[in-house]
């Protein structure tokens, strides 16, 4: 029972590592990326404020134009105040189109993440039902411990009896008819405890099956689950100057603000870094919360702040 415990506890040590895949995209090149008559180029797009707006917002995505809109002067907000003066600025005529087109690699987001709340709340689940397990099995183990001890204790009265028994007088015939009927209900009382110990038992060997069901089932998400595509969430092209931003998928809308972060930074000339702690990172992960000291030092290399 104890090495059953010590297996389920051991999976339950299980890494995310296949949940903690995320959406590669191009893997890093250098931080900033533009060299000679390009970097020229970057320079000049540093000059004024990236002016951004709304674009085509896919209606198979449950996001509505504010929520977007949110999203992305969120997103703005913190280069914003990071660098101190407005790196981008919200323009619904002029600013550079930011166009949600949902396609497969949304509905595999999605996916993961409904797989990834399952899990939690599969591991959640075990991990509490194991614990009482534990518990419940410790207080059998105690219980069993102590019907053992009365047990040995009965047999020894009983063998006393006996020879009480054997040498007792005629006048003490009362006397050992009562003790005789006290030992009796003594095991009759034994009996009850062994059959409810036995139930327990029982009730204990049925919750750990069902536990290992549980831990089958939840394994098997991840077997029968695909390794996410290799893809990127978001994309930012400039072409002669002129910018466009695609978000293809998100889980949330915290999620959705960090990845048009992310490609704000491209926007800016900022290419991807190997740190995974940083915005710039080249896929999203849960260490990322926001800009970190790199982005900004990156940001203000790249232009000259």
């Amino acid at each position: 029972m104890i090495v059953r415990l010590l297996s389920i506890a051991a999976l339950l040590l299980v890494s995310y590592q296949l949940l903690s895949l995320s959406f590669v995209a191009k893997r890093p090149v250098a931080y900033v990326l533009k060299e000679s008559a390009e970097q020229r180029m970057q320079q000049q797009l540093c000059q004024t404020p990236v002016l951004w707006r709304i674009g085509q917002l896919d209606s198979a995505f449950a996001l509505t134009a504010e929520q977007a809109e949110q999203a992305a002067a969120n997103a703005a907000a913190q280069w914003n105040k990071a660098i101190g003066i407005d790196v981008f600025r919200y323009d619904s005529v002029n600013g550079f189109p930011i166009n949600f087109r949902y396609d497969e690699r949304q509905q595999r987001v999605l996916q993961q993440a409904l797989l990834l709340r399952n899990i939690q709340r599969y591991d959640t689940n075990i991990e509490r039902r194991a614990d009482a397990l534990a518990q419940q099995s410790e207080l059998l183990q105690q219980r069993q411990h102590e019907f053992n001890q009365q047990s040995q204790q009965f047999t020894a009265d009983i063998a006393n009896f006996q020879q009480q028994a054997s040498r007792a007088k005629l006048q003490n015939v009362s006397e050992l008819e009562q003790k005789q009927r006290q030992l009796a209900q003594r095991q009759q009382q034994l009996q009850q405890q062994a059959e409810q110990l036995n139930a327990q038992q029982m009730q204990l060997e049925r919750e750990y099956l069902y536990l290992n069901d549980t831990l089958n089932d939840r394994n098997a998400l991840l077997q029968n689950q695909s390794a996410p595509i290799a893809a990127e969430v978001g994309l930012m092209e400039i072409t002669n100057g002129k910018r466009s931003m695609t978000i293809f998928a998100f889980t949330t809308l915290a999620a959705l603000q960090l990845t048009i972060a992310h490609e704000f930074g491209h926007a800016m000339g900022l290419g991807h870094t190997d740190n995974s702690a940083a915005l710039m990172h080249y896929s999203l992960n849960p260490r990322q919360t926001g800009l970190t000291d790199a982005d900004i030092i990156a940001l203000k290399q790249q232009c000259g702040f």
